[in-house]
């Protein structure tokens, strides 16, 4: 494991434990960076990912303070406005996939104009099913342009965006989302084996790289029992 993430689950584990309370200043970067032997360099990754979960937050002039948590204990709870996936977001737990569907095809229209693709540019169509430690977390619904990078169902099967970053070298950097709620169809239902019918949370995003190009189109549904979310609001200017 990597210095920083080492780092990173240590510092977490102190503030799950209370050991850094909620609403309070904790250490200076020098002096966590001392306590850990370690650079600063290495130290921001590891406070970059704390505060990624919404643990941590700094106010510039005063310091890092542990944030006050919605629910501590929840494992439910997913950083919504955060370019990242299940397997980022949920790192401390085992997340797989499985297979429902993988192929490529030409676009229909919706797809075309939000990956800004022609009619002409063939697409994969993926649909998964996520599992979160064995158990059903959500159905995605994934179309991605073939251009992109090849594909197969040994990457589909663990992490799509950590096979694109590690090695085609494209990131998700910015991603626009919509939420909405949805009666689940027969498919959808026994994605997630629950009820047609059944109330559930849908995630629609199209996700960009770094060169502000559309990569992914994808829906992401929830049940009500796995739709818990949070998104931390930042004011910078004042007015």
């Amino acid at each position: 494991m990597y210095r920083y993430k080492e780092v990173y689950s240590d510092i977490k584990r102190d503030i799950l434990r209370n050991h850094y309370r909620a609403g309070t200043l904790m250490p200076t970067q020098d002096e966590l960076a001392k306590k850990y032997n370690i650079s600063r360099i290495t130290l921001r990754k590891s406070l970059d990912l704390l505060i990624d979960e919404g643990l941590i937050h700094t106010q510039q002039g005063s310091g890092t303070y542990v944030r006050p948590q919605l629910d501590e204990n929840s494992p439910e709870l997913l950083p919504l406005d955060l370019p990242i996936g299940a397997t980022y977001s949920h790192r401390d737990q085992k997340i797989t996939s499985k297979i429902l569907f993988f192929g490529a095809r030409l676009p229909n229209e919706i797809e075309q104009k939000n990956l800004k693709i022609k009619a002409n540019e063939p697409v994969y169509e993926i649909k998964r099913v996520r599992l979160r430690d064995d158990k059903i977390y959500s159905y995605e619904h994934t179309i991605m342009p073939t251009r992109i990078a090849p594909l197969d169902e040994s990457i589909l099967k663990g992490t799509i965006y950590g096979y694109l970053g590690g090695k085609m070298k494209i990131f998700m950097t910015d991603a626009r989302r919509v939420v909405y709620a949805e009666s689940a169809s027969k498919e959808s239902a026994q994605a997630l084996n629950v009820d047609e019918g059944a109330s559930l949370l849908v995630i629609e995003q199209i996700a960009y790289d770094q060169k502000g190009e559309a990569f992914e189109y994808s829906k992401s549904r929830f049940d009500e029992n796995h739709s818990k979310f949070v998104i931390d609001v930042h004011r910078n200017e004042f007015w």
